[in-house]
């Protein structure tokens, strides 16, 4: 009779972290969304006086690759608690993305 009862408990141990952080990934996965429109939005319009249009290029294209992963890391922490810092690691490629957004609003 054991036995069964501590398979049980391993049984929800298990089955628990997997519900947990669902408000989280739903989170980062809109922030992924949200980075990608952002990066291409800046990429079809052209740079600001002062900023060198190859560099601002390479640094958009990197913010949208970087979403891309966040959105795919999101699928893949659903079942991978190790995957949950590549979610986290996405909100760095927003904070490029609005910098760049506030940067050609005061530059131009």
């Amino acid at each position: 009779m054991a036995p069964a009862r501590i398979g049980s408990i391993r049984r929800e141990k298990e089955e628990a972290p997997m519900d947990a952080g669902a408000a989280e990934l739903s989170l980062a996965g809109l922030l992924g969304i949200v980075t990608c429109a952002m990066a291409i939005t800046l990429a079809v319009r052209d740079p600001p006086p002062g900023l060198d249009k190859n560099a601002y290029l390479f640094v958009l294209t990197g913010a949208f690759f970087a979403a891309v992963a966040g959105i795919i890391a999101v699928f893949r922490a659903s079942n991978n608690p190790r995957a949950r810092r590549a979610v986290r690691a996405s909100v760095g490629a927003l904070a490029v993305v609005v910098g760049l957004s506030a940067a050609t609003l005061l530059l131009w």
